[in-house]
């Protein structure tokens, strides 16, 4: 979606519950999600990051690359994060 910010926030709430709609490519699907800068904080526990980070790649649909680069680590430990959240 091209536009300023005010165009762009005009059409949030019509984008609202189409994050499944896999015609509608990524980024307009989840215009609405947090950053990644809101969704983590500095110094959280691993399992607060974990759970962070479930929510990130599975509800927010950030990649496990995308996540890992805003945390500093490797996106093969991210991928077990988000594993290890699904087991429980």
């Amino acid at each position: 979606m091209l536009g300023e910010e005010g165009f762009i926030d005009k059409f949030k709430e019509h984008l609202f519950d189409k994050e499944k709609i896999q015609e509608i490519p990524r980024a307009q699907r989840y215009v609405r999600r947090p950053g990644l800068s809101e969704l983590f904080s500095k110094g959280e526990k691993a399992a607060k990051r974990n759970s962070n980070v479930y929510a990130a790649h599975v509800k927010y649909g950030y990649t496990l690359k995308e996540i890992a680069d805003h945390l500093g680590i490797h996106y093969t430990t991210v991928s077990k994060a988000v594993k290890g959240s699904e087991e429980k």
